[in-house]
């Protein structure tokens, strides 16, 4: 019997496996429609012949002494037809021990990945593959390349410089109070799915015509939809958790994690209603903190959090019930919503013509119940909330703003 091969967790994905409960996991979801019924026999067999591109998702993720740690995965691969509410935590039965979850339901095709493995860029690209395989496979067509040259590194460890405890805000990283969007009594059992479809030249207009990124229009309207149901001043800031692809500033083809989050915040006492004074700080937020050296910080402090002494060497059995301990003590609402941007999914030209639409959700938690992901597909960029409230009324007004703010 050959040994098992055990690889590390990127240090940005250490603490996901002791966030994980049987309510939550943090996941994220991608869908497809295609323009036909779902072939699940060729869906399984594209999935054999892309994964070995994908050694990270190969993979179970399994405890050890210090922390969780990749085991090379051997099990038979499954694709099932779609039995579960979206996002729900991954079970073994659905995925044989894989970190992610692929299903079918009618012309559908769903892929939810556990972010421990990786991020939803390279998640995006794992779709792209399948997706592009599938039809290959449906199609008798001639067989991509699918390599891209991507590696398994911790691009954290890569790029970090040496930074000192005294030199990390930690401040930064608690946060202060947020606005929180609903209450428990009003939480629904099950998340449901919203989606809406714009035009993306038509949306890249509306944020020219504002002088803004896509992002930060679209960040300003969905601030804007929650301000018009606060009470005036803003008791507490309106916060936005920004995942931010550090590929972006750092040239690295790893399979793994490779993003930070920022912070970008409507602040406490805000009394103006205005679109374009609530855009004007959103443009500010993003000048200052989206930068290089921003992004640099935040490198060197993942890596200096997780080979602190009393951080890396405590057992792990003693530290995943210290770390829900101190979770659950510090408890609050320290992001009102989390808003993420993937940019375009690129399919080959033979198998975009067999694909209607692509979304992507990000998983809710009891704090962030309305949380939002952009991705464009084609012509058509689709904004998708997953939302965990009984009311719609926020999400129905921020579409209605997407569309109809760019044009006033």
């Amino acid at each position: 019997m050959s040994k098992r091969i055990y690889h590390p967790l990127d240090l940005s994905a250490l603490a996901y496996p002791m966030m994980k409960s049987r309510h939550t996991q943090s996941n994220f979801r991608y869908s497809a429609r295609l323009f036909e019924a779902v072939d699940p026999d060729l869906l399984l067999k594209s999935l054999s012949e892309v994964i070995p591109f994908y050694p990270n998702l190969k993979t179970e993720i399994v405890p050890a002494f210090f922390w969780h740690r990749f085991a090379e995965n051997d099990r038979p691969l499954i694709v099932k037809e779609d039995d579960r509410p979206p996002l729900a935590p991954l079970r073994k039965k659905d995925t044989n021990g894989y970190p992610f979850r692929l299903a079918y339901k009618g012309d559908e095709i769903i892929l939810e990945v556990f972010h421990a493995a990786t991020d939803g860029n390279i998640g995006a690209f794992f779709l792209s593959d399948i997706l592009t395989r599938y039809v290959e496979l449906k199609e008798a067509l001639e067989k991509t390349d699918l390599n891209r040259e991507l590696i398994t590194e911790d691009a954290f460890i890569r790029y970090a410089k040496k930074k000192t405890l005294g030199m990390v805000g930690l401040s930064d990283y608690n946060g202060t109070g947020a606005v929180a969007l609903g209450k428990r009594r009003n939480y629904r059992k099950e998340p449901v799915l919203l989606s809406k479809e714009i035009e993306v030249e038509a949306l890249k207009a509306a944020a020219k015509a504002q002088e803004a990124t896509v992002t930060e229009y679209v960040a300003a309207c969905y601030i804007s939809a929650i301000l018009a149901e606060q009470p005036l001043p803003l008791k507490k800031p309106i916060c936005l958790f920004l995942p931010v692809n550090l590929r972006r500033f750092f040239p690295s083809d790893t399979l793994q994690n490779f993003v930070c989050f920022e912070r970008i915040s409507l602040p406490k006492g805000t009394d103006d209603l205005s679109f374009g004074k609530i855009l004007d700080c959103v443009k500010k937020e993003f000048s200052k903190k989206i930068t290089s050296a921003q992004m640099q910080r935040h490198v060197d402090d993942v890596k200096l959090c997780f080979n602190l002494p009393f951080v890396k060497y405590l057992p792990l059995f003693i530290k995943s019930p210290s770390f829900r301990l101190c979770k659950k003590l510090m408890d609050k609402v320290r992001q009102t919503a989390i808003l993420s941007n993937v940019g375009k999914i690129t399919l080959p030209p033979e198998t975009a013509k067999r694909v209607r639409d692509v979304k992507f959700f990000l998983n809710i938690s009891k704090n962030t119940p309305l949380n939002v992901a952009v991705v464009s597909y084609e012509s058509t960029c689709n904004v998708d909330i997953t939302c965990g409230l009984k009311d719609t009324a926020l999400p129905e007004r921020f579409f209605a703003l997407l569309t109809d703010q760019g044009k006033k």
